[in-house]
């Protein structure tokens, strides 16, 4: 077997992993499909457009859009337009997704200590170099 898809299929099982957890533990908040992901960055950095937001979740943009829209309807954010550009719509979180933040950031810190917990400072710093120098 080409050790190139062990390393490949290793990330993907990660990625499962994490994505069927969320899923199950964020479903009541109709928080499926990831979706968690959005309110966090959204929460990091108020007032990206909705362009920079599916370019920093590394998603095609149309199913951005989609998530964003679903958003907004379960009261997690606003769409304000740029001030100087009124085509550029801007996303930002309401008191709900500010609310909810600590505890989604609080999961996804609590899944990458334990991904991590097995490395050195040294091999993590490796690791986040190796990951950088990958094409996706």
């Amino acid at each position: 077997m080409n050790k190139n898809f062990d390393i490949i299929r290793t990330i993907g099982a990660i990625t499962r992993t994490i994505q069927m957890d969320s899923n199950q533990r964020f479903r009541e908040l109709g928080l499926n499909n990831n979706l968690y992901i959005y309110i966090i960055r959204v929460c990091e950095e108020p007032g990206m457009f909705l362009g920079q937001l599916a370019d920093t979740i590394q998603i095609e943009r149309t199913t951005s859009f989609r998530s964003v829209k679903k958003l907004i309807k379960l009261g997690f954010f606003e769409l304000s337009s740029d001030a100087t550009n009124q085509k550029i719509k801007r996303i930002f979180p309401t008191k709900k997704a500010l609310d909810m933040y600590p505890q989604l950031h609080a999961y996804e810190l609590k899944h990458s200590n334990y991904l991590l917990s097995d490395l050195s400072i040294e091999e993590e710093k490796q690791l986040a170099l190796l990951l950088s120098r990958l094409k996706y």
